[in-house]
C-alpha cells in the first residue's frame, strides 16, 4: 500500500477528460459543491481501495468549478481528521476549461474500519453504502484481501500474458479515448493493475478481463452450457465449456442459448417476428449477475442448463452475506466490486443492484411465468419455458419417458416441413437475395439475425433440405468460397403468395 500523499499530483487534462467520460464508480465520485456528506465518501473510499472525489463537477458531469479558499481546504481537512480513525487525504486544485476543480484523493486506509458521525460506510460500485452492525462485524473479520477481484495475481506477467485485443475491445465498448495517456497509466487509473517495483501487478479482475488465457490462472472462471434431454439431468444432448475473458464467455453462452432455445412468434401485419422463448434481456442480465457476483474463491463454475421445461443459470457462492431472497433486488452488495465496475464501464450493466429488477420486468413484459430464485451454497435463477412457444417445433428433446431425442436431421426436417407450409417474409427475403449467389453471412444479414448457429439451424439447413437453395460447391460444403443460390423450385415458391 502506498503512503498517503499530502500533495498528490493533479490529473493531466487527458486523465480528467477520461474521468468525465465515465460515470461515478468504485474509484470515482463527483460533487458539485462541498457538503457534510463528504465525510461519508471519505470513509467509504478509505474502507475500500481508495478513490478520488472531484469537487466542482455536477452529477451530470458538467464542469461547474469551485472557489478554492483556505476556509474550504481547512473544512475538508477537518472532516478527514474527525473521522475515526483520522483519514489522511491529499488535495490538488487544477484548472479545466477555464474553471477550477479540487481533487480530493483518498488512499486505502491502513486502520480499517473508518467511521464518521453518520456511521461506517463502504464503497461498492458507484455507491457509498452504510454498513449494518452485522455487516460491520463481518467486514472487520474479513480484513485483508477481502475481495477476490481486487487481490493481486502474482503469477500473471505483463505484457506477455496480456491480451491487447481484449483491452481494445473494452476501451471501444466503454467509449474511453486514451489520448496521450499510456496504456500502463490507463490500466492503473482503471484499477486493473498497480505499479510494482519492476512492472505492473494485475488484480484478479484484470486477469479475468484481459488475459490471453484466463483459465491458466483461474480455471473456475469458465462458463459451462449444457442442453439436457427432457426434464431430468441424465442425458446430455450438447455441452460447451467457455474459458475466455469474462465478456467473451457471456457472449458465447448467449449464442448457445440462441442455438438451442425454442422460439415464439409475434405477428404484426404481414410480418412475423421470431423471439426467444425467454426474453434475451432477462437471460443476459442473469448471466451477467452470475459472472459478476459469483464466489471466485470457490472451485465451481457458472452453469447454464437448458431443460425441456426450464432454463437455469447457477453460480457458486450463494447470496452475498447481508442479502436474502426477500431483499434481493432492493440492495446492492457486490461480492466483486471491481468486476462489477468494469462491466458497468463497458455498458453491459446499468446501475448497481438493478439487474434482478430488470430480469423480472423483462419476463413480466413478455407475459411469461415469473422466474424463481434459490440460494444455499449456490445461487440460481430458473426461467420456466412455455409449453407451446409459438408454432416452432421444440428443439429441446422429447417428452419425458421416451427412448431418445430427435436427431439434428429430424429437427431440420420438422423445421423444413414448417417452412414448406408457409413461405415467411424471412424465407422470401433469403430466396430473393440468393437469385445471385450469396455467402451464408450475406444471407444472414439479409434477415438481420445476430446468431449464426440460429440462422444455420432454423433457416439455411431447412431451406437447403427443402430444395429451394443449392450450394455452388456441393462437394466442399465448408469451403470459404461456398455460395448459395436459389433453385428453380425456390424461384417457383417466390412466385406464389
Amino acid at each position: 500500500m502506498r503512503k498517503p500523499l499530502s500533495k498528490p499530483r493533479p490529473p493531466t487534462r487527458a486523465e480528467f477528460a477520461m474521468a468525465l467520460s465515465a460515470w461515478e464508480g468504485q474509484f470515482l465520485e463527483f460533487k458539485e459543491a462541498l457538503s457534510d456528506s463528504l465525510a461519508r465518501e471519505l470513509t467509504a473510499f478509505a474502507n475500500a481501495e481508495g478513490g478520488r472525489i472531484y469537487l466542482g463537477v455536477a452529477d451530470d458531469k458538467s464542469v461547474k468549478g469551485c472557489q478554492i479558499t483556505n476556509k474550504l481546504l481547512s473544512r475538508i481537512q477537518d472532516m478527514a481528521r474527525h473521522c475515526d480513525p483520522a483519514i489522511e487525504i491529499g488535495l490538488a486544485p487544477f484548472d479545466y476549461q477555464g474553471r477550477t476543480i479540487l481533487m480530493v484523493e483518498v488512499l486505502e486506509g491502513a486502520r480499517k474500519p473508518y467511521g464518521c458521525s453518520e456511521g461506517y460506510f463502504l464503497r461498492t460500485g458507484p455507491n457509498s453504502q452504510k454498513m449494518s452492525q452485522d455487516e460491520l462485524l463481518r467486514f472487520v473479520r474479513n480484513q485483508g484481501p477481502s475481495f477476490f477481484d481486487e487481490t493481486p495475481c502474482r503469477d500473471f506477467k505483463y505484457p506477455s500474458n496480456f491480451s491487447v485485443q481484449a483491452f481494445k475491445n473494452f476501451l471501444r465498448a466503454s467509449k474511453i479515448t486514451a489520448g496521450s495517456i499510456s496504456r500502463e497509466d490507463l490500466l492503473v487509473n482503471l484499477g486493473i493493475a498497480k505499479r510494482g517495483r519492476r512492472n505492473l501487478v494485475f488484480t484478479n479482475a484484470g486477469v479475468l478481463f484481459f488475459a490471453k488465457r484466463p483459465q491458466l490462472f483461474h480455471l473456475q472462471s469458465r462458463v459451462t452450457c449444457i442442453l439436457f434431454q427432457g426434464t431430468a439431468r441424465t442425458t446430455i444432448l450438447d455441452r460447451k465449456d467457455f474459458s475466455g475473458v469474462l465478456a467473451d464467455n457471456v457472449e458465447a453462452a448467449m449464442t448457445f442459448l440462441h442455438q438451442h432455445l425454442p422460439l415464439r412468434y409475434e405477428i404484426t401485419s404481414l410480418k412475423r417476428k421470431e423471439i426467444l422463448a425467454v426474453p434475451e434481456a432477462a437471460l443476459r442480465e442473469a448471466l451477467l449477475n452470475a459472472v459478476i457476483h459469483r464466489d471466485y474463491f470457490s472451485s465451481g463454475v457458472v452453469m447454464v442448463e437448458i431443460h425441456r421445461d426450464k432454463v437455469e443459470i447457477v453460480n457458486p457462492g450463494g447470496l452475498v452475506p447481508g442479502l436474502s431472497l426477500e431483499t434481493l433486488g432492493g440492495r446492492s452488495l457486490p461480492r466483486n466490486p471491481l468486476i462489477a465496475e468494469l462491466f458497468l464501464r463497458s455498458d453491459e450493466v446499468e446501475k448497481a443492484g438493478t439487474g434482478i429488477g430488470r430480469i423480472r420486468e423483462a419476463v413480466s413484459a413478455a407475459g411469461l411465468e415469473p422466474p424463481s430464485f434459490k440460494t444455499d451454497s449456490f445461487f440460481s435463477v430458473s426461467f420456466p419455458l412455455p409449453e407451446t412457444p409459438g408454432n416452432v417445433p421444440a428443439r429441446l428433446g422429447p417428452a419425458e419417458g421416451t427412448q431418445s431425442g430427435p436427431s439434428r436431421d429430424q429437427v431440420t426436417e420438422q423445421v423444413a416441413g414448417q417452412v414448406a407450409g408457409q413461405v415467411t417474409e424471412q424465407v422470401r427475403a433469403i430466396l430473393s437475395a440468393a437469385r445471385k449467389p450469396c455467402s451464408s453471412k450475406e444471407l444472414q444479414e439479409v434477415i438481420g439475425l445476430r446468431s449464426r448457429p440460429h440462422f444455420q439451424t432454423s433457416y439455411l439447413e431447412p431451406i437447403l433440405k427443402a430444395g429451394w437453395l443449392e450450394m455452388t460447391i456441393p462437394g466442399k460444403p465448408n469451403s470459404r468460397l461456398q455460395r448459395y443460390r436459389t433453385t428453380a423450385a425456390g424461384k417457383a415458391k417466390l412466385g406464389r403468395r
